[in-house]
């Protein structure tokens, strides 16, 4: 049975051959189908591939639609690419050889039809949900003491650690120029890692955080830079260190309470701050692994599960119905289902905790 589902970026559907074509319009389309594509799926779309009609010749790059059967997929956030490798299945016979590799790079926008032996409920809900982050929210934040810093990159798909940057900084009793002179090399070199990532990135917010008032410091020297021209927000935080536990203790910090909900891992770093405020005052509300939030969800008794996405991507086909199952579940008593991103500091720290998390209505 055909269904059309255009306001959902849904093309077609053909569930009796397990076909489902969908067009790519923002960012998070890229993203859901990094998390639905697995390998071993079979894709068709437009591209391009460089076709040697002579010997001795470069070719030239004709355009055709080619059906792939998937090997690797990739994300890449800020060339709004999915890459996608596999082998060839179908093309035209003049220029392509069955079983050779070759890659998709989809962007936006762009038609391409997805096949699978099983749809999985889950599958299929990603795909219909729309998600309420338009757009990228991308923050640089530094995390700056006396002679430390360390810089990362936020988004709302991945975290990245860009930069830590060191210098022996003299104390108070040293000579006063000594020791001002090493400040500013220390400043100069983390400017220059904010001013190259802000030419080439378009970063919402800037967040410096950390001990005393090394921080202010540098924002003044920031802002006498003749080439920093930044006209994003700057937010200033308190923070323990210049480290990188300092980036997570900012990411709950309250002041940025009012930026959650443009920001997928602030709420993520919530959830996890709740976990373990659960683990430390009543843990017995609490299961982990497979097994026990399995054993859960079918008494009805997970109120929120959490999942890292690379648990599901990387699953075997028995698992991957294990975790639909456990989905359905909690679906099915009314629970909340998250789904955390591995690119992100957040769902790292779900990973650490053991990748699937079931927040208990009652002890069991």
């Amino acid at each position: 049975m055909r269904s059309l589902f255009k306001d959902l970026k849904i093309l077609d559907i053909n569930q009796k051959q397990g076909e489902i074509t969908v067009k790519t319009e923002n960012l998070y389309d890229l993203w859901t189908l990094y998390n639905v594509i697995n390998e071993d799926d079979e894709v068709t779309a437009l591209t391009q591939r460089r076709v040697v009609l002579k010997e001795g010749t470069k070719g030239e790059r004709k355009v055709m639609r080619l059906k792939l059967k998937v090997k690797d997929i990739s994300f890449h956030e800020f060339s709004n690419r999915l890459r996608i490798k596999g082998t060839i299945l179908e093309g035209p016979e003049d220029y392509v050889s069955y079983g050779t590799y070759h890659t998709f790079n989809i962007e936006i926008p762009q038609k391409l039809t997805i096949f699978k032996e099983n749809w999985l409920k889950h599958e299929l809900k990603r795909l219909k949900e729309t998600s309420r982050f338009e757009s990228n929210f991308i923050i640089l934040i530094i995390a700056i003491e006396t002679g430390l810093a360390t810089i990362a990159l936020i988004t709302n798909f991945s975290y990245n650690r860009i930069a830590t940057i060191k210098k022996n900084i003299p104390g108070k009793r040293y000579k006063q120029t000594y020791r001002n002179k090493a400040l500013e090399e220390f400043f100069s070199d983390i400017q220059k890692v904010l001013v190259e990532n802000i030419k080439n990135i378009n970063v919402d917010l800037l967040i410096f955080c950390g001990p005393g008032n090394t921080k202010d410091n540098f924002i003044k020297f920031l802002r006498e830079t003749p080439n920093f021209t930044f006209k994003g927000n700057i937010e200033t935080c308190h923070a323990s260190s210049g480290t990188e536990s300092a980036i997570r203790e900012t990411l709950k910090s309250k002041k940025l309470a009012n930026l959650k909900s443009k920001i997928k891992v602030l709420q993520e770093a919530e959830k996890i701050e709740n976990i373990m405020t659960l683990f430390a005052n009543d843990a017995d509300l609490i299961v982990i692994g497979l097994d026990e939030v399995s054993s859960a969800s079918e008494q009805g008794a997970v109120k929120q599960l959490l999942i890292a996405d690379v648990l599901i991507r990387g699953a075997s086909k028995k698992k991957k119905l294990k975790i639909e199952e456990i989905i359905t579940n909690v679906e099915n008593s009314g629970g909340e289902i998250n789904i955390m991103s591995t690119e992100n500091i957040t769902g790292e720290q779900l990973v650490d905790l053991g990748s699937i998390i079931g927040i208990l209505r009652y002890k069991l």
